[in-house]
């Protein structure tokens, strides 16, 4: 395998220097957002129909931090997204999960060093 050199003006460089610096701009280049329906922000009652949990159940989640919420003066709101997240994170490991877990640490910190 072979290399080449190429030699460039100063002026070449700059070219060149505007040509990548353009590709990564159009690349990284932001897309509007669309909104989704995760994005929403939700009342307790919504909250409360959508999770299936009591609305003292979900105050109390709220007095502990244990549930993710936005306050706003007396204004109370949940965002849909982030509840998603939150329940997800809550989500029972099964005994594969919690087995690859074990595996993947262990292959990384050895019980015994050699």
């Amino acid at each position: 395998m072979s290399q080449q050199i190429y030699m460039l003006s100063e002026e070449g460089i700059k070219v060149l220097v505007e040509q990548i610096t353009e590709n990564i701009k159009n690349e990284l280049q932001i897309q509007p957002q669309k909104v989704t329906p995760e994005d929403e922000f939700l009342n307790i009652d919504e909250l409360s129909n959508l999770i299936g949990l009591t609305k003292p159940t979900i105050y109390g989640h709220v007095h502990r931090n244990t549930i993710p919420f936005i306050k706003k003066g007396k204004m109370l709101r949940f965002s849909k997204n982030d509840i998603l997240h939150w329940l997800q994170d809550g989500k029972s490991k099964s005994k594969a999960d919690i087995d690859n877990q074990v595996n993947e640490y262990l292959a990384k910190n050895p019980l015994f060093k050699r």
